[in-house]
């Protein structure tokens, strides 16, 4: 039985090798008539030369049957000779012919396989493509209308390319297309209308480049194709069915579409979609001119995306574009912060307007719901993008804020949030690609707004500034915050503000404009505590993470803000001093106060208006103030104590009693905790003193030791003095002026001193042997008084005590009196003894 069966095996194999070897034999006694059947193949269907170098059969290559090798093809069209570009080369061509066809005279190839070549087509600028190899004459239609199987897509079977480019170039139009096919399959079927195709492999694509100053697509990608095409003769209609392109990177790319030659207009569509593409990835898919619009906005994620193109084929308009998208979590950075955690979904179109051709000008992008959070504060957005040559966009979004996300927002150890809310709700209209033009320093674009503050505590660490029951509204454009009704408590006052910033936008945008605030201010009861935080140094955190760019536009613009402030309150205290009606207009730029006006009540029944500056902006190590004003019907006994008896403990106010009207102009240094340096002092002082009385004054203690012992030196009535003094550092220069008081008649000069230098001349007429007692009418200014003999006496500090010593003229005060009888010495022990 097994011998049976190896012989038939030997019979058929015995048969085979006769049939092939007769086959083999045949082909080549009919090499010359297979030459020429292949060319009128190609004389047929194409308008061009074929150039074969060897022609070999190859029964067992692929699948048994008519199987041939040619090496070295080259075809050419007709103007080849001219332009010297084969329209196709390859090194290796296999060729497997339909047995029954080929003997019945209809050449018709089963499988193709091109190596190691190339396929070039192109349109010259004189509009010349080497495509005219393919014929299209009368004759040929006729035959392609009849029906008849001249078609070439229906003489071509299935197609494999390895290690073969083809290219696309037309000089008319721009057009530049080309690809390297590694190991790329065709399938081809046909019916009586349709031939259908399947492509399948690895390609690299040179460029898919439809306009060279964009630049092109596919630049250098590796990709594996999956193509299903089918083309219907009837209908002239091409089809693309669902189809993958893969990237070098394993994102799929979907692919589908139509195109319909068979229209007039010749329209297509044509379908992509993505899912979790990083835009990194996608990106070198993109041309030039895209890559770099999506590459500067900055954002890096995954995108899920869906792409619509319709158009006419040979249209020099731009196809209509449709793309959805929905982005994974991203970031963005701000030149204020960090946009955390985005999610976008949108659409974009690039022709927004229907009645006008698609193109960068008509297009837009909307995304009706975007959200994340600025840094640590939710927020949702609204965006439209149009004019993608100039992009505008329309955005409108709300942030919801409280104190928690407020707090690591800007960096708790310089604010620190402990309770409230806050909401904005804003909307921006204008350019995307600059917010600020600081050519022309302005904000490109409408920007309005509404920010609603409820219950805010806040603490500005570095200024030691603690505010509360922050509350109230604000509106805002490009160039103003306007709040009409702001409450607020330092901890000590309840403040009700208004007023508004000027270009606090641009200015975080880089403008050269001051930052400048204009507010009025209402204080019911007004504990003034500002003055010790203002001039206070200013305390150095140290971070041990970078700082968060809005914190230091914050503070810079805390620090160069310029404020321009109103203000009204009932009352007034500060330490001693306590005021009441009070109203004034301040400036406070560079940490530096500057007083236009105050006006007030205080000193009893007094009126009080002042002006001046304070100054702590660092250009010297201590702070500096300068007054000038007018004291009108105050009561010195609250003047003195108003201001702490002006730093010296010699004269104060429970020495004194009167009604004071005075202009001044004083200047010093200060120290931090807002007291006078007297070493800095400097002043001028006119002062008109009425129905003044000093009381247990040490000096006229002192005095009172040495004369007149039986006078009421405790209460010192005194008739009205006027008379400036003049203050450098800690002395006071008194000119030359009379004291006229209920005990005695004083001329005194010299200097009075806050600190240990009080050297003041005392001339006492011996008119005052007069008896004064409770009758005694003050009688100023009158000259009989100033004749006759006089005691002198010098108040002089010693070891920080003033004494009253018996002193003499001095020379030159002698050599005045020359003519004069020599004035006898006085013993003071026997005045009044």
């Amino acid at each position: 039985m097994f011998a049976r069966i190896l012989k038939i095996f030997g019979i058929i194999a015995l048969c085979a090798f006769f049939l092939f070897g007769a086959v083999e034999i045949w082909v080549y006694r009919n090499r010359d008539n297979i030459f020429k059947k292949t060319k009128e193949f190609v004389n047929e269907n194409l308008n061009g030369n074929l150039e074969i170098e060897d022609f070999k059969f190859r029964p067992f290559s692929g699948s048994f049957g008519l199987n041939f090798t040619l090496t070295n093809v080259k075809l050419t069209d007709s103007l080849y000779q001219v332009h010297q570009k084969p329209f196709l080369e390859a090194e290796k061509m296999h060729i497997s012919l339909d047995l029954a066809g080929f003997y019945k005279g209809n050449m018709k190839i089963k499988n193709l396989i091109l190596e190691n070549g190339t396929m070039k087509l192109f349109v010259q600028k004189d509009g010349y493509s080497n495509l005219s190899i393919f014929k299209n004459n009368s004759k040929d239609k006729k035959k392609k209308d009849s029906g008849g199987n001249d078609n070439v897509l229906k003489k071509l079977g299935n197609m494999r390319f390895v290690n073969f480019t083809v290219s696309y170039s037309d000089s008319v139009k721009q057009k530049f297309y080309g690809a390297l096919m590694h190991d790329v399959t065709n399938i081809i079927t046909t019916t009586d209308s349709t031939t259908n195709a399947s492509l399948n492999g690895a390609i690299l694509f040179n460029q898919l480049t439809f306009k060279p100053k964009k630049g092109g697509f596919l630049i250098n990608q590796e990709a594996r194709l999956g193509l299903a095409l089918a083309y219907d003769a009837d209908n002239q209609q091409l089809k693309i069915y669902p189809s993958v392109l893969e990237t070098a990177t394993n994102d799929q790319i979907g692919i589908n579409g139509t195109f319909d030659f068979a229209d007039s207009s010749k329209q297509f569509s044509l379908n992509f979609e993505a899912k979790k593409i990083a835009i990194k990835n996608a990106l070198p898919l993109l041309n030039r001119r895209i890559k770099e619009q999506i590459d500067s906005i900055g954002i890096q994620t995954k995108v899920d995306a869906k792409v619509r193109v319709n158009g006419q084929i040979a249209s020099l308009v731009q196809p209509h574009v449709d793309v959805y998208f929905k982005t994974d979590t991203f970031q963005y950075n701000l030149p204020v912060g960090v946009l955390r955690d985005m999610l976008a979904e949108g659409n974009f179109t690039n022709q927004a307007d229907t009645t006008e051709v698609p193109g960068p000008l008509n297009s837009r992008v909307t995304a009706q719901d975007v959200k994340g959070k600025f840094e640590t504060i939710p927020f949702r957005l609204a965006i439209a993008v149009t004019n993608f040559q100039n992009p505008v966009a329309r955005i409108s979004g709300k942030i919801d804020a409280d104190s928690t996300n407020l707090d690591q927002l800007l960096d708790p150890k310089r604010y620190r949030f402990k309770n409230g809310s806050a909401k904005i709700e804003f909307n921006f209209d204008g350019s995307l690609k600059n917010f600020y033009d600081p050519s022309r320093d302005r904000f490109n674009g409408k920007l309005s707004g509404k920010v609603s503050i409820d219950n805010i505590s806040m603490d500005y660490l570095p200024r030691q500034v603690h505010l509360k029951k922050i509350k109230g509204d604000f509106t805002f454009n490009e160039k103003a915050f306007v709040f009409p009704d702001l409450s607020l408590s330092d901890g000590q006052n309840m403040l009700y503000i208004r007023g508004q910033v000027l270009d606090l936008i641009p200015y975080l945008f880089g403008s050269p404009k001051p930052l400048r605030a204009n507010v009025d201010i209402n204080i019911p009861v007004w504990k003034m505590n500002w003055l010790e935080t203002l001039l206070a140094p200013r305390q150095v955190v140290t971070k041990k993470r970078k700082k968060l760019k809005l914190v230091e536009l914050l503070d810079d613009a805390i620090d160069q803000m310029q404020i321009v402030a109103k203000l009204d309150a009932k009352k007034l205290n500060y330490k001693n001093f306590t005021a009441r009606d009070v109203k004034g207009e301040f400036t406070i730029k560079n940490n530096a106060v500057s007083i236009e006006y105050f006006v007030m009540k205080a000193f009893g029944s007094g009126n009080v208006r002042v002006s001046g500056e304070m100054d702590n902006s660092g250009a010297s190590q201590l702070p500096h103030m300068a007054m000038r004003g007018k004291i009108a019907n105050a009561d010195v006994h609250s003047v003195f104590y108003s201001f702490d008896d002006f730093g010296q403990k010699t004269l104060t106010h429970q020495n004194l009693k009167g009604i004071l009207n005075t202009d001044f102009s004083f200047e010093s240094r200060l120290n931090n905790n807002v007291r006078l340096i007297p070493s800095t002092m400097k002043g001028l002082l006119r002062i008109d003193l009425t129905n003044g009385y000093i009381l247990n004054f040490e000096p006229f203690m002192k005095m009172k030791k040495l004369i007149f012992k039986r006078r009421n030196f405790e209460r010192v009535k005194f008739a009205p003095i006027r008379s400036d003094f003049k203050l450098s550092g800690q002395e006071i220069e008194i000119a030359p002026m009379e004291i006229e008081s209920n005990v005695v008649t004083l001329y005194i000069d010299g200097i009075y001193s806050f600190g240990k230098k009080t050297d003041i001349n005392i001339q006492i007429p011996l008119s005052n042997l007069k008896k004064r007692d409770s009758t005694y009418v003050l009688d100023p200014n009158n000259e009989e008084k100033k004749q006759g003999s006089k005691i002198f006496l010098r108040a002089i500090d010693e070891n920080g005590e003033v004494n009253i010593k018996l002193a003499f003229r001095k020379k030159k005060d002698k050599d005045k009196d020359k003519d004069k009888k020599d004035e006898p010495e006085i013993n003071p022990e026997l005045i009044e003894k």
